[in-house]
């Protein structure tokens, strides 16, 4: 899969906010460095980190689906193509 479908690269602060910035492939695997699965990324990455922001009633208004709905909306809000997006998100 990799193969065909390179990961792509992005340059963003690391750690915190205000972090140097570090150039990383976008591409999500497990501690061994296998495939993430859906499920154990949410009992591992996203819960653990959604604890650690105070949320103590997780539902699913704040889960992994609502941060594609809110990343698709801050692209279509600095004027990223329908079009393009579609492709982002698959």
């Amino acid at each position: 899969h990799m193969e065909r479908f390179e990961p792509p690269s992005v340059t963003l602060p690391w750690r915190i906010p205000s972090g140097a910035p570090t150039t990383v492939r976008l591409l999500v695997t497990d501690d061994e460095g296998r495939p993430m699965w859906r499920n154990r990324f949410n009992d591992r990455v996203w819960n653990p980190a959604r604890a650690a922001a105070g949320v103590t009633n997780p539902t699913r208004q704040d889960g992994t689906h609502a941060l594609r709905h809110h990343y698709a909306s801050v692209l279509l809000d600095a004027g990223e193509s329908i079009k393009a997006l579609s492709e982002y998100l698959g």
